[in-house]
């Protein structure tokens, strides 16, 4: 990495120069932080990368004429930053008179033509000569794997659940906030609360996460594959096997849980190599979640066989609701070993007597109705779908405020529905906020909105959102709709009101209706949390977890053979 200049070698003119920054979305709060720290003496224009994306050339052309002094991107970690070399050549076409790349840990590498040309267009090369070769060994590897997935498999232990490894597999870095960092940390924690030792095998720290308790050992993908479509994922097994190999030899675990992540099959070889039972954590397709909601993968049969292989060998499959395990039974997947699950709530972390005071003067916020939204803002989230009931429901009470907390592929048409209705003093978009700051803010609500839609595709609603059990937590009136596991969790008029999903007149309608009457929404949310402490705390998922495992051990245990 370059080194940063001494303060006293800073030009005076520099300091009073402007400074571009690019930034995805989820990270721009962390570069404005880190940023106004490196270069406190710069005005500041900030774009994000799903701007550049949906715009790319009349913002390249207006980002050229503006003349900045400086020209950022920003990211988590240079190491595992995807796509780097393109980030480093659009730097390169921004016109700026110093290219940074800079990372959350202030590493720092200088971008200019001939570094480019010297270095990373060789790299670029090296790495689609040597992708090929990786991509046609995963054509094979995944036929194989569905073959052993199909054979007999050992005994495990009696105990199996006295020393655990969790792989946390994703290629996904930098995530502060959000449903996966709390089901990683929910399940983790359920299970040291049981007593039970865990250990992590992940690609990234972890949030939430106390490492004196629960040991991380860290293991980073190949900086080498980053640029190629789904090759860094394939590439990372061999590299993931070897380390946890030496790590299996000195912690002993007696099982293997994993969080199941697009084109990992490690779960299924240290499985079968060291004869533990494997536990499958699968929150849904990522072929079908990439085909539908992102970008269709390139190999996508390969990551489809991979996949089932997953779901084959393990012992035990984990999803979050019934949708989900009919899918898998369509599959031919054993609905014995299928868990129906749903998410979970640390009923400490999140309870009423959190004060949201800070929140509420931060934002003006107080003698204020205050509807919350938080989380991703997914296309079936609903976020927009809030947004757009706004004006109605500001029109029938302007006592009332919406905080939108968070951000993601909808947070743009939010904005533009905001900005068109006029409604800037309506509502308040935080932004993406630590997940330790999470609940200061829903503290700061009245009511907690849940507006999910419909699938596009006409498929059944198959999601567990963690929010809707945070709001019960929070003993918080709620507004949801009646749609999946939502419709079964809360019951209308009971602890929650409960409307038509796509619907925005009774959307609309259930929030006038808490927002007019506080002995409702009180009398909702008590009931809300007596239900979350009953039946969706982490703890009771995992000794769901621990129960069915238990339970398909008993029954049959077959013998497992290496791979």
């Amino acid at each position: 990495m370059d080194s940063w200049p001494e303060e006293t070698k800073v030009d005076k003119q520099m300091k009073e120069s402007k400074l571009l920054c690019i930034v995805h979305s989820q990270m721009l709060p962390y570069a404005k932080q880190c940023l106004e720290k490196l270069f406190p003496d710069e005005k500041k224009d900030f774009f994000t990368a799903e701007e550049l994306k949906n715009n790319l050339g009349s913002l390249l052309k207006q980002i050229r004429k503006s003349g900045y002094q400086r020209a950022i991107f920003f990211c988590y970690d240079l190491q595992t930053k995807k796509k780097l070399e393109k980030w480093k050549a659009l730097l390169l076409l921004s016109g700026g008179k110093e290219k940074l790349v800079i990372d959350w840990s202030q590493s720092l590498y200088r971008v200019a033509w001939p570094r480019f040309l010297v270095q990373d267009l060789p790299r670029l090369v090296a790495e689609s000569c040597v992708s090929p070769l990786v991509l046609l060994y995963h054509v094979f590897l995944s036929r194989k794997l569905l073959f052993f997935a199909k054979r007999e498999r050992g005994k495990p232990g009696s105990n199996p659940f006295s020393k655990i490894c969790y792989l946390r597999t994703d290629h996904w870095f930098g995530i502060k906030a959000g449903g996966s960092v709390t089901h990683i940390s929910g399940v983790a924690n359920g299970f040291s609360g049981l007593g039970y030792r865990l250990f992590f095998i992940s690609t990234d720290k972890l949030e939430m996460i106390d490492n004196k308790r629960t040991p991380l050992f860290l293991l980073k993908p190949s900086p080498f594959f980053r640029n190629s479509y789904e090759i860094p994922e394939m590439a990372y097994n061999s590299r993931l096997i070897k380390t946890a190999t030496q790590v299996f030899g000195e912690e002993k675990p007696t099982l293997i849980y994993q969080r199941y992540s697009v084109n990992n099959y490690s779960g299924i070889v240290l499985s079968r190599k060291f004869k533990l039972p494997f536990v499958l954590e699968y929150n849904g397709s990522e072929v079908w979640i990439a085909r539908n909601w992102g970008q269709p993968f390139r190999f996508e049969k390969i990551a489809e066989k991979i996949e089932l292989a997953n779901l084959q060998t393990a012992d035990l499959v984990v999803v979050v609701s019934q949708p989900m395990k009919d899918t898998l039974l369509e599959r031919g997947i054993e609905g014995d070993k299928i868990l129906v699950n749903p998410n979970g709530v640390d009923i400490e972390r999140l309870n009423p007597d959190i004060d949201g005071s800070e929140i509420e003067n931060k934002y003006k916020l107080k003698g204020q109705v205050v509807v919350g939204f938080i989380g991703t803002f997914g296309k079936w989230h609903g976020a927009d779908f809030l947004a757009g009931a706004v004006k109605f429901i500001v029109e029938q009470n302007p006592n009332i405020r919406f905080l939108f907390v968070g951000d993601g592929l909808t947070m743009a048409e939010v904005k533009n529905i905001i900005k068109k209705d006029n409604l800037e003093e309506f509502v308040v978009l935080s932004g993406i906020v630590p997940q330790e700051d999470a609940p200061k803010y829903l503290a700061a609500c009245d009511i907690l909105a849940s507006p999910h839609l419909p699938m596009e595709d006409g498929s059944e609603f198959f999601g567990s959102p963690t929010k809707l059990f945070e709001y019960m937590a929070m003993g918080k009136g709620i507004v949801a709709s009646n749609i999946g596991q939502i419709g079964k969790v809360l019951r209308h008029n009971e602890n929650a009101i409960l409307v038509e999903p796509g619907s925005k007149r009774e959307l609309a309608e259930g929030i006038l209706e808490l927002a007019q009457n506080k002995m409702l929404r009180e009398k909702l949310g008590i009931k809300a949390r007596e239900d979350a402490i009953a039946n969706y705390t982490w703890q009771k998922n995992v000794e769901r977890v621990i129960r069915a495992c238990e339970e398909l051990i008993e029954k049959d245990g077959q013998g497992r053979q290496d791979v």
